[in-house]
């Protein structure tokens, strides 16, 4: 308990000191600053609705809620959604979600903001998705008999809480009324901590999101432009994936290669195009509006596109796995029935080494195994097909975790 108090009062102070050199450092404690002003007018416009206060860390955690928020507004429509985000990268490219009613950063933790915030709002229902702790609003929705519940909820050996010194820990995720996990391995995991009627295997709404996706009409136009040759999407990328995709290039030019970096700040564009000299970005595509008619390098400068250019690839490149943030969503892919390659760190991501294991996918070391990989598929067409069925196979039997939370959350919901 006193290193978690020590953490609440170091976290604001060093956050508005890293914010002179980090820019998310710096949208974080404004967001923070402007909070309570913002849920004040949000709470004058919902007053006399019941509502539904929905927590995601950050954009990850949202994508995998919305399936859950979606449902929740299909079949309990009286009810309106307050979504919270702890990251500015959840809070800035949703603040405006049409899926929800309000999206507000979520005050930092402590007694009388977690008070104050729930006085506030008044839930009837709280739902915090996949992870992220906070124990003072544990406590205080505790103390209104206000059930909370953990979805999509994964865990590992070396966390906190299966620590000798993890007891603090312990007793906050005891705190919540159901734990909704997604494996039987993460069952068995903190089934010894607490009580097990508290547990249900539900799986993860991510598969539910993606599939989602993958079966929506709509096109990108610009696609047209591209010449007629095969596109690797490569999505989320960071340096290390972009220097080893840089020299993978070079073995490769009849193929399109669609670079999507994970950042698309104007300093993040320029120096993903110092990688790829003979690169355009998406901007200089659109403005010049000519037809390709041989394989180009072009990396996507705005948001919101990896989605649905998933649709168009011959393979896909998710990135993050040469890097310590690991892999991005190796599923988004698989849902379009793409061969799916990533890095080598992928021992936390269970839908990645559920992935391999079905043979939808190939984790790579280094350039040489991308490059092996990469022929082997071009030059045997019913290998890449069975291998993009197998992947797209994965995400299917792994679907229905959103009616299986449902089933849980309607216990504490009224028609």
């Amino acid at each position: 308990m006193l290193l978690y108090k020590l953490f609440l009062f170091c976290y604001p102070k060093i956050a508005k000191l890293l914010g002179f050199f980090n820019l998310k450092a710096k949208q974080w404690t404004i967001g923070q600053e402007k909070v309570w002003e913002e849920i004040e007018a949000h709470q004058k416009k919902l007053a006399g609705h019941p509502i539904i206060w929905i927590h995601a860390a950050s954009y990850g955690e949202f994508e995998q809620g919305l399936p859950i928020i979606e449902a929740i507004k299909l079949q309990f429509p009286k009810y309106k959604i307050w979504l919270t985000f702890f990251s500015p990268s959840g809070y800035l490219h949703r603040k405006n979600d049409p899926a929800v009613d309000v999206v507000t950063y979520l005050p930092f933790d402590g007694p009388a903001n977690a008070k104050a915030f729930i006085d506030n709002v008044n839930p009837k229902l709280i739902v915090f998705i996949k992870y992220e702790f906070w124990y003072y609003y544990l406590s205080q929705a505790k103390s209104n008999n206000i059930p909370t519940i953990l979805a999509s909820a994964i865990f590992r050996p070396n966390q906190i809480f299966f620590k000798w010194y993890g007891g603090f820990y312990r007793n906050m995720l005891g705190l919540f009324t159901r734990v909704l996990v997604q494996s039987k391995e993460d069952y068995n995991l903190i089934a010894p901590i607490i009580t097990n009627k508290k547990i249900f295997i539900t799986g993860d709404t991510r598969f539910d999101r993606v599939l989602q996706t993958a079966q929506e009409e709509s096109t990108i136009d610009w696609m047209s432009l591209l010449s007629n040759h095969h596109k690797i999407i490569a999505g989320s990328t960071w340096n290390e994936d972009e220097i080893l995709l840089s020299k993978t290039t070079a073995h490769f030019t009849q193929l399109n290669w669609i670079i999507v970096p994970h950042h698309v700040d104007a300093k993040n564009i320029e120096a993903c195009k110092s990688r790829f000299p003979k690169s355009i970005t998406l901007s200089q595509l659109l403005e010049n509006n000519i037809q390709q008619t041989k394989p180009i390098v072009l990396i996507i400068d705005r948001i919101g596109l990896l989605r649905m250019l998933y649709k168009y690839a011959f393979l896909s490149y998710v990135g993050g796995g040469f890097s310590s943030d690991g892999i991005h969503n190796v599923i988004e892919p698989a849902a379009f029935g793409n061969p799916v390659i990533w890095g080598p760190n992928d021992i936390k991501y269970n839908e990645a080494i559920g992935l391999r294991t079905e043979l939808g996918g190939y984790l790579i070391k280094n350039e040489s195994e991308l490059v092996m990989h990469l022929n082997e598929l071009i030059q045997n067409s019913n290998l890449h097909d069975q291998i993009g069925q197998n992947a797209r196979n994965y995400v299917m039997m792994n679907a229905g975790a959103t009616q299986k939370t449902m089933n849980e959350l309607v216990k504490y919901l009224e028609a």
